[in-house]
Formats: C-alpha cells, sequence, structure tokens
C-alpha cells in the first residue's frame, strides 16, 4: 500500500494548491483529480513524457493471468514429457550422434544442435533409443563416449541426459511466474483502492461546484488541471509546473468602471444694475447756511 499513499500524497498535496484559492477552483480540481485516478485505475493513462501506459486494473488481471501460466508451464512440461519421472541415474554409452540441425530466430540468429543414441543396462537389461531432445552439447559427443543420463525407474526405455539443465530453467520459470503473479496482486489492490478514493474525489467536487453561483467554465478549467495533474503524477514536472495555473484559464472579473457624477449646471448669477457714479457737488449747490 506504499504506492498508493505516494498517489494519494500527490492528489492531496496538488488539491492543496486550490483549496487555498476560491472554492471554483477547488472544485475544478477535484473534478478534474478524482477523474484521472479513476481512470488509471481501470484501463491506465498515458505517459506524456515516456509514451507509454501505466497498467490499469484490466491491465494488472492480465499481469496475474500471464503469471499464472509461467507457474504452470513447469507442470505440463513434465507431463508431456514425463520428466519429473525419469528420478533414477546410471552411466550410458553414446553409440550414435545425429546430423546437426541448424535453425534461425527472427533475429537472424542460429543455433545448432543434435541428439544421440545411448546404449544402458538397467537390472541386467539392455535398452538402446535415442534422446527425445537435442542440444548443441550433444554435438560435441562422439560414438563410444560415456554420459550420465536419468531413466524412468517404472518405464526404464524412457531416459534423458539434460534432466537437470531442464530442471533448473522450470524452475525460473515457476519463480518468474510468481514474481509476476505477486506484482499483478499489489497493482490490482492499488488500483481499486485508487478508483474509490478518486469517486470519493470527485462526487465532493461536483457536490462543491452544485453550491457555487454562475461564474467560469469550470469545464475548461478542469482539462486544464488534468494535464497538469498527468505531469505531477508521473514526477516530471517542476515545481513550477505543478503551481496552479487558474490564471490562464479563468476569464477575469470585469470590474465595473468608476463613473463620475455628471457636472451640475450652473445657473448664471443675476445680474446686478450698475450704479450709477455719484456727480461731485460745486459750490454753487452746496446749501446756503
Amino acid at each position: 500500500m506504499k504506492l498508493f499513499n505516494n498517489v494519494k500524497k500527490q492528489a492531496t498535496g496538488f488539491l492543496d494548491q486550490y483549496k487555498q484559492r476560491d472554492p471554483a477552483s477547488y472544485a475544478a480540481a477535484q473534478q478534474a483529480v478524482g477523474g484521472l485516478l479513476i481512470l488509471d485505475g481501470f484501463i491506465g493513462i498515458d505517459n506524456p513524457f515516456a509514451g507509454k501506459k501505466r497498467a490499469g486494473i484490466f491491465g494488472t488481471l492480465g499481469m496475474m493471468v500471464f503469471g499464472l501460466i509461467f507457474m504452470l508451464s513447469p507442470h505440463f512440461i513434465n507431463s508431456m514429457t514425463g520428466m519429473d519421472k525419469m528420478t533414477a541415474q546410471t552411466s550410458a554409452q553414446v553409440t550414435s550422434v545425429g546430423a546437426p540441425r541448424t535453425s534461425t530466430d527472427s533475429d537472424g540468429n542460429t543455433s545448432t544442435t543434435c541428439n544421440f543414441t545411448a546404449k544402458y543396462s538397467v537390472d541386467g537389461k539392455e535398452y538402446q533409443s535415442p534422446s527425445s531432445s537435442s542440444s548443441s552439447g550433444s554435438c560435441q559427443l562422439t560414438a563410444g563416449q560415456t554420459v550420465e543420463i536419468n531413466y524412468n525407474p517404472a518405464n526404464p526405455s524412457q531416459w534423458m541426459s539434460d534432466r537437470q539443465t531442464w530442471t533448473i530453467i522450470l524452475s525460473i520459470f515457476f519463480y518468474v511466474g510468481l514474481f509476476i503473479l505477486l506484482s499483478g496482486i499489489v497493482t490490482f489492490t492499488i488500483r481499486f483502492v485508487s478508483i474509490i478514493f478518486g469517486w470519493k474525489i470527485l462526487r465532493s467536487g461536483r457536490a462543491l461546484a452544485k453550491t457555487l453561483p454562475a461564474g467560469p467554465d469550470l469545464g475548461a478549467m478542469v482539462s486544464a488541471i488534468k494535464n497538469d495533474f498527468t505531469k505531477s503524477l508521473f514526477g516530471f514536472n517542476s515545481p513550477s509546473a505543478t503551481a496552479p495555473i487558474i490564471e490562464s484559464i479563468v476569464a477575469p472579473v470585469p470590474v465595473a468602471p468608476v463613473v463620475s457624477p455628471a457636472p451640475q449646471p450652473v445657473e448664471p448669477a443675476t445680474p446686478v444694475a450698475p450704479v450709477p457714479p455719484v456727480a461731485p457737488q460745486s459750490q454753487e449747490d452746496k446749501p446756503l447756511q
């Protein structure tokens, strides 16, 4: 569960950036993160840097089936060849070596193998038969050479010379399959818990969005935040890339212009009649005393 805790920590830390802003940003971030966690849990999301897809819950089922095939393949091979019954060991003499057979794989690499015929005795009875499998090492054998073989005590005519090598190979198959199976189980658990966690976040974001008044387009915000969280989830982004990007996607709230009051008309002043100048009085006009 440590891997899920890392994803949960990433998601929670990413959401905290938007929680400190406004409710609309936080609601959009919750829907974006929750939706991505659900998508990642079911089918996996593409790595924007490496172009590879993470295994979703359905991919982990394929891993588990693949692991089981690897684990069971030794059982099927043993059943078809009877190798698990060839427990007895004895010395045999090479009587002849078959002609070399060369094969080429898809990469153009060639390999040469041979089989050989061996003669041996079990409980006083002599057996002689060709090997059931061929190998490159058999080409180095020569007639008359002594080799160690394994045979089936219940049916001594069944024998093989490279049982130990095949036992090691089949053991590797089993443990590789076991590793793949356990990895699939762990990844399946992580994806399952991730889906539940993402669903809770998504529901919370939708519930918060319903309480918001009409405002910016949350759909555009969710799409942009998804891209940012995807980079954060794969851990390839710098701190600046994880910073909130709402500033670039939210339309600015229009600010009402400040309207100055219209100038009031000034009533013209009432004209004042000019005062006629007073003429100076002459001596004649002075009153008699």
